[in-house]
């Protein structure tokens, strides 16, 4: 992996969590106003299959 592949998968991973902090934060302030719905987030792991060229089984 090249070291602009490594850095596009860091802020990668720091958007989502910036995204999950926001869903949480937004839960606890609303918490109490009336009508409001729970939000949450769903994080799907993805597996680079393109690795080491060898064959995927």
């Amino acid at each position: 992996m090249s070291l602009f592949n490594t850095m596009r998968v860091s802020v990668a991973g720091f958007r989502a969590q910036a995204k999950r902090m926001a869903t949480i934060a937004d839960n606890v302030s609303n918490s109490d106003t009336m009508g409001y719905k729970v939000r949450s987030l769903a994080f799907t792991p993805q597996i680079n299959c393109r690795g080491g060229g060898g064959e995927v089984p």
